[in-house]
């Protein structure tokens, strides 16, 4: 089966202007997942679809492939699925090659792993799955939020009364969010069902501590926490 990567990478980030190339351990944002991706034994080939140029001249730098610059329409803030339809299109047509798995991965999860990325292709190609994603443990319990009526009152988000069992975190089942690192899923999934995700769906489970999804300026200096840990150990 032809699995193909690609890597989300657009210049317009707003919260941190062009954070997908701001240095992070020494290296360019989008350089830690594009290493990830190049070290996964399941991918056949690495695409970074963006559409600022110094993205662009950088990911050819550390080996991905760019073979075209991301349309405008599909540079602002759309569905994930859109990006990597329009690079499994484009492949095949120019190519002429058919596409059987495309994994989804993004540069703000940087401490995604060679390891987890062919994870989530293997579950897809040896199971009956439509797709599979990078996950992680949530300690932030649903069963414990409160949302904010009209009335000013604040009321339980799943209409739960905070008492006995409910309030012990050993009594709840695991959940799992998430992670922003690698979606994998079948092409006919992405393309009939217009989804990263599809109905019957596996995860592979990453650690809290590498699933720091970058979002924020503060999420840069956890990072680099992060990364001074894995390197000491």
């Amino acid at each position: 089966m032809v699995a193909i990567g690609v890597i989300h990478a657009r210049g317009g980030s707003k919260r941190i202007p062009l954070k997908n190339i701001k240095p992070l351990a020494g290296k360019p944002l989008v350089a830690h997942i594009i290493q990830a991706a190049l070290g996964a034994k399941s991918l056949s080939r690495v695409i970074v679809s963006t559409d600022h140029p110094e993205i662009i001249r950088i990911s050819k730098e550390y080996g991905a492939e760019v073979p075209f610059v991301r349309p405008k329409d599909i540079s602002e803030d759309v569905p994930s699925e859109l990006v990597t339809q329009h690079a499994v299109k484009f492949l095949e047509e120019k190519d002429g090659i058919t596409v059987d798995i495309a994994v989804t991965l993004q540069p703000t999860t940087p401490f995604c792993r060679p390891e987890d990325i062919d994870g989530c292709i293997n579950l897809v190609m040896n199971s009956g799955a439509d797709s599979a994603i990078t996950a992680c443990e949530v300690h932030e319990r649903p069963e414990w939020m409160f949302l904010v009526g009209r009335d000013g009152y604040a009321k339980n988000f799943l209409g739960k009364i905070l008492s006995g069992d409910i309030g012990v975190s050993q009594t709840l089942p695991k959940l799992y969010a998430p992670n922003g690192g690698a979606y994998a899923t079948r092409r006919d999934i992405l393309f009939e069902q217009n989804t990263l995700f599809g109905k019957n769906l596996k995860l592979w489970v990453m650690s809290r501590e590498l699933s720091v999804d970058i979002d924020n300026p503060i999420d840069f200096e956890l990072a680099e926490v992060i990364a001074k840990s894995i390197n000491l150990k």
